[in-house]
């Protein structure tokens, strides 16, 4: 089947190359913007760890005015949206949702129109230091000042393939534009000598840095409750994901002893009273004596519709946060890119 799709690759690669080209040589333009930019993307579809590096940014970078602009992937409206507390992820996103609702004094916009979002932002908040682009490498009409790539360990962009072959969005050329580049959910303590064929692999320029950053699991938290779990014992784990890669979470049940049934939905899935029921049939049939339902924090802002549902069973969020190996190192990459830079807003 992969070889009857080569072709289409091949097409796919000329297209995309011919687009990139067009704005190398300026035919097509991309515009910069005197306020700082930092763009957070990719090369594949997804599941790298974009949302989770833009909350640990957010963390970072508390102290300043910072708005986040977003596409707002699978949401049923169009346009300039504020993401408000109580916001409905079918109107604005699950991934924006999950951003305000874990920093409620951050500036949340989605709009797929990256430049009308952008200047709408400057010119209703004059006051936003900084704007943290969402999954904005291809959308090459704006010239952020930093562009931060990402690329998950466990499929780097140079074993993957153009789609519909594989999951790349454009040509592995294309990373000449990033300034930083991430390896994503890589092992803690990775080997060094693995580390250094990675980078060589990977193709880094001299003026770029890169890093290695692992997935942290926190105490699993209850999505009815404001309660957490401190999990000391092994469980029987009905776990519910519509995300686009749970990999790395269902490694880590399975490795730490837990007993899993997967229900997998597609990325960005907006649960029905048909998959409740579905996820909760499933939930039932288990007669163990320790068992729960386990989602994750993108599913979670969805699935928090349906508590009533729910209000009978054991469900709790798994959260995860980012760690980046270099910490130091990176934020003072990123801080001096935001100081050097606000002053000539």
């Amino acid at each position: 089947m992969r070889l009857l799709l080569y072709p289409l690759s091949f097409l796919y690669g000329i297209i995309t190359n011919i687009r990139n080209l067009l704005f190398d040589i300026g035919i097509l333009a991309s515009k910069e913007y005197k306020i700082p930019i930092i763009c957070v993307g990719n090369l594949s579809t997804g599941g790298t760890g974009k949302t989770p590096l833009i909350d640990y940014l957010l963390s970072l970078l508390s102290d300043r005015k910072v708005a986040v602009l977003s596409r707002g992937y699978g949401r049923q409206t169009q346009g300039f949206n504020i993401v408000e507390l109580d916001s409905k992820s079918k109107f604005v996103g699950d991934e924006p949702l999950l951003l305000k609702q874990k920093h409620p004094n951050s500036l949340i916009i989605v709009d797929e129109n990256r430049i009308h979002g952008i200047e709408s932002i400057i010119k209703k908040y004059p006051d936003i230091h900084l704007i943290l682009m969402d999954d904005g490498f291809q959308h090459r009409k704006v010239k952020a000042g930093l562009n931060i790539l990402m690329t998950d360990y466990n499929l780097p962009y140079y074993k993957d393939c153009l789609l519909p072959t594989g999951t790349l969005r454009e040509s592995k050329k294309s990373i000449e534009r990033a300034d930083i580049i991430i390896v994503s959910k890589a092992p803690k303590k990775l080997n060094p000598t693995e580390k250094k064929g990675i980078i060589q692999q990977l193709g880094i320029f001299i003026t770029q840095r890169c890093y290695f950053s692992n997935m942290t699991y926190r105490n699993w938290k209850c999505l009815i409750y404001d309660t957490e779990l401190i999990v000391k014992e092994k469980y029987s784990i009905t776990l519910v994901s519509g995300i686009a890669n749970p990999n790395s979470l269902i490694k880590k049940l399975k490795r730490d002893g837990h007993n899993t049934t997967v229900m997998q939905f597609s990325d960005h899935h907006n649960y029905t009273k048909r998959d409740v029921n579905t996820i909760l049939k499933q939930y039932n049939q288990d007669n163990s004596a320790k068992k729960l339902i386990l989602t994750t924090e993108k599913d979670a802002v969805k699935l928090k519709a349906f508590e009533n549902d729910f209000s009978r069973t054991n469900i709790y969020i798994a959260p995860i946060e980012t760690e980046i190996e270099e910490k130091e190192h990176f934020e003072k990459q990123i801080l001096n890119y935001v100081n050097t830079n606000t002053t000539n807003c």
